[in-house]
């Protein structure tokens, strides 16, 4: 047996264990997602009281027309500066709201939590590396194992109706971040006060 026989075994036992170990890691990522996700319908709350229902984070018109909330003042909401992620998952309030994702002091992203769990579902999705269909398969283009430790946030709770007008506020005092996918393009309304 030849030095590039030997060679060409162990490449290709190794090849097969790394295709046993994807295809092991498939298969758990599957059954996290079937435990977690109705198939096509959007995101599951995990709140015990709520299991099994799924989350609608609604459409801009929705938002515009909903005025729960808007009898009561910007400051009357919460509002956090720079808080440990693993903190904000458990004293964020499950409200509609803005925030802003820091690492190392930079801001890496201004974002909306519409859903109904609002704020604090937000920030267990991204603490729980649950925040988009890439994490969800491994791919941690932002918050990561690595990192969600370091991860500071503010946030300002708001009605769902003034929600895309502060995000646009945060974008246009803290620029889009290096995380960020998408800026909004303009400013609908102009009605609340931006805090953070």
């Amino acid at each position: 047996m030849s030095f590039f026989d030997t060679l060409g075994g162990i490449i290709s036992g190794g090849a097969e264990l790394l295709g046993k170990e994807v295809d092991r890691h498939k298969a758990r990522t599957e059954r996290i997602r079937d435990k977690h996700y109705k198939a096509g319908s959007g995101d599951v709350n995990r709140n015990s009281s709520n299991a099994g229902t799924v989350k609608h984070r609604g459409t801009k018109e929705e938002f515009r027309s909903d005025h729960t909330g808007m009898e009561r003042r910007p400051g009357s909401y919460s509002i956090e500066k720079r808080v440990p992620l693993s903190r904000a998952c458990n004293i964020a309030p499950r409200e509609p709201g803005v925030y802003i994702l820091y690492l190392d002091g930079q801001v890496m992203k201004c974002g909306v939590a519409t859903y109904s769990q609002g704020l604090q579902w937000r920030f267990t999705q991204y603490y729980n590396l649950n925040y988009d269909d890439k994490a969800r398969d491994g791919d941690y283009w932002s918050v990561s194992p690595s990192n969600r430790d370091d991860v500071k946030v503010s946030w300002q709770a708001c009605p769902k109706r003034v929600c895309d007008e502060l995000e646009y506020k945060l974008f246009r005092k803290y620029g889009k971040g290096p995380w960020a996918k998408r800026a909004p393009s303009s400013l609908a309304t102009d009605e609340w006060e931006l805090l953070i």
